[in-house]
């Protein structure tokens, strides 16, 4: 598994004052992400542990951000750490989420990307189940 480095957290931080939007794939052991900024451009995707650790060393750093993930098994608890750590986490209907469920490609990285995109246009094409409403993060 490919760990987040340094330089990729620093290409982040450039993009503080936007708004990015991330995709989050869950799956049980490892899950991919997708960072898309303001214009769309991806500026950043990369996997990580699907472990409460996991999820806090790379969001954690991340500027407050709007996170969309599927539901399932391990959104539950993702949305709620996601959601102390200062973001905005939109977890979505999968069966709304048509353009992932009924692909024929069933690669993390295109899911990640596809749930990115629609967050980023327009959150209601999720169907959201709920959307967690972020904790102020103390800087």
């Amino acid at each position: 598994m490919k760990k987040i480095s340094t330089v990729a957290m620093d290409r982040i931080e450039n993009f503080k004052d936007q708004q990015l939007t991330i995709g989050l794939d869950l799956g049980d052991r490892f899950s991919h992400y997708c960072i898309l900024n303001e214009s769309g451009e991806v500026i950043g995707e990369h996997n990580l542990p699907t472990t409460p650790k996991g999820i806090e060393e790379v969001f954690g750093r991340i500027p407050r951000s709007r996170i969309a993930l599927e539901t399932g098994t391990h959104s539950p608890w993702v949305s709620r750490q996601l959601g102390r750590l200062g973001h905005e986490v939109i977890v979505a209907h999968a069966r709304n989420v048509r353009l992932i469920g009924d692909s024929s490609r069933k690669d993390d990285q295109f899911d990640a990307r596809t749930l990115a995109r629609l967050a980023r246009i327009d959150p209601g094409l999720l169907g959201p189940a709920h959307i967690v409403v972020p904790k102020h993060k103390s800087t």
